[in-house]
């Protein structure tokens, strides 16, 4: 597998990390995966646009921001991989100095790019929409969820809880200040839908959710059918109630049957999921 890092394309074993590096150290550094199907990226501009988005976040300045598109070209192409998921991370890089370990951000970061192309199988334009349970969790996260930053543990947590009990998603619930009473925020690596009371829902790209690439097509597609939409949270009870519910991220979309133990839309996936999931197919693939 080829890799970019270290500034050039090489040979995963023999990429470097250093020690000392803010990424491992302080997860101080923003990600983005982009997909590829049939050699070609999906969405590139947006990915680029979050990517500059997230970095102005947490104040770390890339001046070479606008290659990452050609960056992530070239690596699928030199991996021959038609179909691919492509992980772009930049790090602070240096965490202080060499023999320091600092939380102060160093005054002249020098920015670390690391890419990662992941095979992935093609996409089927026939198969069923994906389906499966749902958990839900307390959101612990810090309150700039719109970076998306490396800081991962705690989906990470959500997820493997998930997994553990059955589930394919952990959707996090909080109480935001100002507000009353808890709401569904987002999944641990997805943003989350509901059809409740015939409106299509989800939780406003306000800060406390990622402003997911997928999530701006579906709400696109969903718009242009003339579906009724509204980008408002609901709470645990509403998301019980209601008639479908689905999840989406960048590998797919996937129909959530079953939240809590309480089945969502007759335990299937429901006529707007499935038509949704159709259009984001369609986008995908260009047709």
């Amino acid at each position: 597998m080829i890799v970019y890092a270290d500034g050039g394309f090489r040979e995963k074993d023999e990429a470097f990390y250093p020690l000392e590096e803010r990424g491992v150290l302080f997860a101080d550094g923003v990600y983005e995966v982009v997909r590829y199907d049939r050699g070609r990226p999906f969405e590139m501009d947006a990915h680029v646009r979050r990517l500059r988005a997230s970095l102005a976040g947490i104040g770390l300045p890339w001046p070479g921001v606008e290659a990452a598109a050609s960056l992530s070209d070239e690596l699928v192409r030199r991996n021959g991989l038609p179909d691919a998921r492509v992980y772009w991370q930049v790090t602070r890089s240096a965490a202080g100095g060499p023999g320091k370990r600092s939380f102060v951000h160093p005054e002249k970061p020098e920015p670390a790019i690391t890419m990662i192309a992941y095979p992935a199988e093609p996409l089927d334009p026939a198969a069923p929409v994906e389906a499966g349970e749902a958990v839900i969790v307390e959101d612990v996260r810090w309150h700039r969820c719109g970076i998306k930053s490396l800081m991962l543990l705690p989906a990470s947590m959500a997820k493997t809880e998930a997994k553990r009990r059955g589930a394919v998603e952990a959707l996090f619930e909080r109480a935001k200040p100002g507000a009353a009473g808890t709401h569904i925020t987002e999944g641990s690596s997805t943003n989350a839908f509901a059809v409740i009371g015939g409106v299509l829902r989800t939780h406003p790209a306000d800060g406390w959710v990622l402003a997911g690439v997928t999530r701006a097509v579906l709400l696109e597609a969903a718009r242009s059918a003339a579906l009724a939409v509204e980008e408002r949270a609901f709470t645990r009870a509403e998301l019980l109630a209601a008639s479908e519910a689905f999840a989406c991220s960048t590998t797919q979309v996937t129909a959530l049957t079953s939240v809590e133990g309480t089945p969502i839309g007759g335990g299937k996936a429901g006529e707007v999921t499935r038509r949704l999931a159709a259009a984001y197919v369609r986008r995908v693939l260009g047709a």
